[in-house]
């Protein structure tokens, strides 16, 4: 007989395995198109009501599925399109190129008065964008100075695809601690600097807590060395610069500060176009450069890529211009003030009506929270019984709740808080028993928690790319 605990992993890792069929080779017969069609508008429905009621954090930014409807018609129109291919199809030009336009401009380029000017490429999302700096910056070193055994030194609380792109391209990634503020110790980042350092980072609004590391410190210290500084605003870069318009205190973190020579932002996030780009800009057009690779060797033509990818869909590309030109200052405007008076609702209610727990820093839009006194993924496991998706974070052991558009509608914050305020109460009834919710990203809560170890996380990865097992007997 089946074991019951293995059912229940597998039924909700698999959930699909329950109602439908599993394809374990292309069929004989050709599936009829509304019977597909059918069943991928079921996932979809099921997939999106969390979100839709605005109980998630992060993950679904807009929300609105008339600008999805708008934005999947621009992609269709170029869904087939491989924008390697320039000569049949020139729009992806206009459409990438205002897209950096644009992104350059809200990140205030013309600050940048040495050269040739600002320039950046579109990627596929934030981990790219941080690979693909890396990957300029050690190319910049090895060129310009001669550094064989690169480094690169980031915050602790960095995000984690820079350790993936060090990993893959054999930089080392020095871990910079971060004060009792959770923002990072630049002294301590300085001293991590030698002759082999290509970059520094600073996050502005990191993952885990949504702060903005001090920026025109780090700027200092990385023009006493004569290196780069990468501030990484995937995150936080396109709500930032309407925060600062409304007349948030949002310190400076742009190209408006000396020894900034990179920013990553993502137009799938807080841009609101589809899921799967991002925007890398550099100070100059010769940094960029060392993105580029040529081959005119190559018996297949003359070959020319502007990053990791080679085909792309043209779709894409189109539709976040789309949505950044459809959305224009005063709609990301309007959605940066319901998202920042959302979000403080939520932070000062903790404050003033939950001393058991603690905010972060000093939070505007991701309200990050941990406690002394409880086990506080026992009041994510409570939360999650209540219908909320947070994200759980560890190092210390916390939750954030990102605010994203879906989360301001009228009473959300106020409910929120008060199902936030019964979890505390259950965490503290429970206190000693193990949680069921762990720290894994991406996924709201796992069995085994701090248990999980690499092996384990492989493991989830497998599985993510097998099909689901049968169904016992």
């Amino acid at each position: 007989m089946a074991d019951d605990g293995a059912s229940d992993f597998l039924n909700d890792f698999y959930p699909y395995r329950l109602d439908s069929e599993t394809f374990r080779s292309i069929p004989a017969d050709p599936v009829a198109r509304d019977v597909v069609l059918a069943q991928v508008s079921a996932m979809a429905a099921r997939e999106d009501a969390m979100a839709d009621a605005g109980r998630v954090s992060g993950s679904i930014y807009s929300g609105d599925h008339d600008h999805y409807e708008f934005l999947t018609e621009v992609y269709g129109k170029f869904a087939h399109a491989n924008v390697l291919q320039r000569d049949m199809y020139p729009s992806a030009t206009k459409f990438e190129s205002e897209i950096v336009a644009m992104t350059a401009s809200m990140l205030h380029a013309e600050a940048v008065t040495e050269g040739e000017g600002a320039a950046g490429v579109v990627t596929s999302g934030g981990s790219e964008s941080l690979i693909s700096a890396l990957y300029a910056y050690r190319e910049q070193a090895a060129v310009e100075r001669g550094v064989k055994s690169p480094n690169i030194v980031i915050p602790r609380s960095a995000h984690v695809a820079l350790d993936k792109g060090g990993h893959w391209m054999g930089v080392e990634v020095r871990h910079a601690p971060v004060g009792d503020d959770y923002l990072v110790d630049v002294s301590a980042a300085e001293a991590m600097v030698d002759d082999q350092t290509i970059a520094l980072v600073g996050s502005a609004g990191n993952y885990g807590h949504g702060l903005i590391d001090p920026i025109p410190e780090l700027g200092e210290v990385a023009q006493r060395h004569g290196i780069g500084l990468h501030v990484d605003g995937c995150l936080g870069g396109f709500i930032w610069p309407w925060a600062e318009k409304l007349g948030y205190p949002v310190p400076p973190w742009d190209f408006r500060v000396p020894g900034v020579t990179s920013i990553s932002a993502d137009t799938h996030k807080y841009g609101y176009g589809l899921k799967g780009t991002s925007v890398l800009v550099f100070r100059s057009k010769a940094l960029r450069r060392n993105l580029w690779f040529t081959a005119p060797e190559w018996p297949g033509g003359l070959y020319l890529s502007p990053g990791l990818a080679g085909s792309r869909s043209g779709g894409l590309i189109a539709s976040t211009w789309a949505a950044m030109v459809t959305m224009g200052e005063s709609g990301y405007l309007a959605a940066a003030q319901a998202i920042l008076e959302t979000a403080a609702t939520i932070r000062d209610g903790i404050r003033d009506r939950m001393p058991q727990l603690q905010v972060i820093g000093d939070p505007l839009f991701l309200i990050a929270f941990r406690s002394d006194d409880l086990d506080i993924y026992l009041v994510n496991d409570a939360l999650k019984e209540r219908g909320w998706r947070l994200n759980a974070l560890h190092l210390p052991a916390a939750l954030h709740f990102a605010v994203t558009r879906p989360n301001t509608r009228p009473g959300l914050a106020e409910q929120f808080l008060d199902d936030l305020e019964a979890s505390v109460a259950y965490a503290e009834e429970k206190a000693g028993q193990p949680a069921a919710s762990g720290a894994v990203y991406g996924i709201g809560s796992m069995p085994s928690g701090f248990e999980t170890i690499a092996s384990l996380m492989g493991g989830v990865l497998d599985m993510m790319y097998e099909p689901a097992p049968d169904l016992p007997a």
